[in-house]
Parts: C-alpha cells; sequence; structure tokens
C-alpha cells in the first residue's frame, strides 16, 4: 500500500512527537519505491559517550515507530515491523521496514500525544490522591509509591548523577544536547532548552559554567558539586516513582514501543512525568534498585519516571526537527 507524499509528512511528524534520548531525534525516515516505509538511524545523533552502545538510541526509534503506527492507526492503516540489520551508508544504519496495511482499529492513547510533556521542576501536591491501580498491575512497572521508597529512590538517583557528571567526557557530550539561551538558533529545534528543564536564566547561565571543563571539577573537591546535581528534593515531591522493566533479551525497538505506551498511559491519567534515566544508565545502582524493590529475576530497569501534577505551565512547542529534515 503506497502513501502520497503529503501522508508520509504528516505521519512522520507525529511519529516525531515521540520522546528520544536527549530530544536528539535520531529517527529518519524514508519512502521506498513498494510502498513500505523504511526506519533509518542519523548516526551523528548518536550519543558516543552516554549511549556507546546505541540501546537508548534504539529504544528511542522504537518511540518513534510506535508514534508512526499509532498516526497510522488514525487513517485506518496497520503497520508491520521487520527489524533490518546493516552498516551504515552516508551516516544512515538501517533500523526497521515498515509495512502498511488497511484496517486497523484506532488507538485511544493517540488522544495523549499533545498532553505529554517532561516535567523536571517541583510536584503540586494533588488535592486528592490519584488513583495509580491501572499502574499497579501492569507487569512492567513497579510502583514505589510510599515516602520511604521515594526517599530512597532520591537519594540513589543523586548518588548517581554525581558519580555520573564527574566524567567530564559525558558532561561536554551533555553540553552540547543542552539549549541554554533563547538566543540559541536550536532552542525550538532539538535538544535539551532550559525551559523543558525548568531552569531560570540564571540557573541556565551557572549551568553553562558549572558543568564547563575545571569548574565541576573544583566544585567537587570541596564538596560543592553534589548541590549542583541534587534532586532529591524534587525528587520526593513526587507522588510516586514508576520502575520501568523489560525482558533482559527484548529489543530495544520493542521496549521504545512500549515505553512510550506507559508515558501516554501516565498522560491519560493527568499525570506529569520526568524520568531519571541514571538510575538505569548506573550499572551499581541499577543492581541496587533490582535487589531492593524486587525486580524479577531476567528483567532490565528501563528508566524510573516520577510522577505527580506540574503545575499550570504556559509551554511553547515541543522542540522538534522541520519534517524536511526527518524525511531522507
Amino acid at each position: 500500500m503506497s502513501l502520497h507524499a503529503d501522508d508520509i509528512a504528516a505521519l512522520v511528524a507525529e511519529a516525531n512527537l515521540a520522546p528520544s534520548v536527549h530530544n536528539t531525534q535520531p529517527t529518519r525516515w524514508r519512502l521506498a519505491a513498494d510502498g513500505s516505509v523504511l526506519v533509518l538511524e542519523d548516526t551523528a545523533r548518536r550519543l558516543t559517550i552516554g549511549d556507546p552502545t546505541g540501546r537508548d538510541a534504539a529504544v528511542s526509534h522504537g518511540a518513534a515507530i510506535e508514534g508512526f503506527a499509532m498516526a497510522c492507526a488514525a487513517r485506518g492503516l496497520g503497520v508491520g515491523v521487520d527489524v533490518l540489520e546493516g552498516p551504515k551508508d552516508a551516516g544512515l544504519r538501517p533500523v526497521a521496514r515498515l509495512t502498511l496495511s488497511p484496517g486497523a482499529p484506532t488507538d485511544d492513547l493517540r488522544a495523549f500525544v499533545p498532553a505529554r510533556r517532561t516535567y523536571r521542576g517541583a510536584f503540586a501536591r494533588p488535592a486528592q490522591p490519584v488513583l495509580l491501580e491501572a499502574l499497579a498491575s501492569s507487569d512492567d512497572a513497579h510502583l514505589a509509591d510510599t515516602s520511604p521508597s521515594v526517599a530512597r529512590l532520591a537519594h540513589l538517583n543523586d548518588v548517581a548523577s554525581l558519580r555520573t557528571f564527574r566524567d567530564g567526557a559525558y558532561r561536554a557530550e551533555l553540553l552540547s544536547w543542552m539549549r541554554l539561551s533563547r538566543r540559541d538558533p536550536r532552542w525550538a529545534v532539538d535538544g535539551l532548552n532550559a525551559e523543558a528543564m525548568e531552569m531560570s536564566r540564571f540557573e541556565a547561565a551557572a549551568a553553562g559554567v558549572v558543568l564547563g571543563p575545571g569548574m565541576f571539577e573544583a566544585l567537587d573537591r570541596i564538596g560543592a558539586a553534589r548541590l549542583f546535581v541534587a534532586e532529591a528534593d524534587v525528587v520526593r515531591s513526587a507522588q510516586a516513582i514508576v520502575l520501568f522493566h523489560r525482558p533482559s533479551s527484548e529489543s530495544p525497538l520493542l521496549t521504545g514501543r512500549r515505553f512510550y505506551r506507559l508515558w501516554l498511559e501516565f498522560a491519560r491519567l493527568g499525570l506529569s512525568a520526568a524520568p531519571m534515566a541514571v538510575l538505569a544508565d548506573d550499572e551499581s545502582t541499577r543492581s541496587i534498585i533490582a535487589r531492593e524493590f524486587g525486580l524479577p529475576i531476567g528483567r532490565r530497569l528501563i528508566t524510573a519516571f516520577r510522577l505527580g501534577l506540574a503545575p499550570p505551565r504556559n509551554l511553547g512547542p515541543k522542540p522538534r526537527l522541520p519534517v524536511k529534515e526527518l524525511l531522507i
């Protein structure tokens, strides 16, 4: 089944609303002559320090594919996914081939795509508890909703963050994706802008200095760096933390598809979320969490989401690349 140029552009634009690591938006799309859609990775957007194996990039591709499938379902189209392997060519690596077919039902979660936003600030105190039983019944989402468990994860997050930020190469790579001023030409295009990170102008300017070479190490020597990376107070404001885990052997593309759907389920509950990826990325911390929170054997912690109610905000559009850069 073939698509017109306008159709593929609309589908890709919606697919690109899916989350990606550091908002790198690494997924590219190509309409093949046989009517299938090729999914490709722009390898120039790989985080060589933070994601050396490409696992996070693959999860991002999976989320984009799920977004594409939901957009297709709204048009009555089903999507079959065949994973592709192969070397990169001209900076593009094959990821998957999508085959479209008629007759798919609509997906209720698609309605919550516009509402899904990362919120990294302190959560508002709800007038009444939000019911989280639907999350508690999921076999891949361990719900930590007691004050001691949230506080423990907040502490582990601070410890893992400090350990990670001590890597100067990691900080340099992160800074390259941070948009700390509205004068940055890529503020509304990609990466992590100060608004999305809930930073004031002063905090954003300070981040650019503190994360730079030399300054972080100097602060760390006097014990002050930990104050800069600490988030415990913000994390403890969460109503709950969800430990998202999947089978260790699962394809990251499948993991990414479920990752996106789970985040949209949060939005359906009226909750805002912020991933605490360092809890899963730091091997030592990942092992501690698996042991202390009783994650099943054979499962891998993918990330932890802190959940709560964000205060009313007036946000601009999500920073996203134009469709013309996504269609290859």
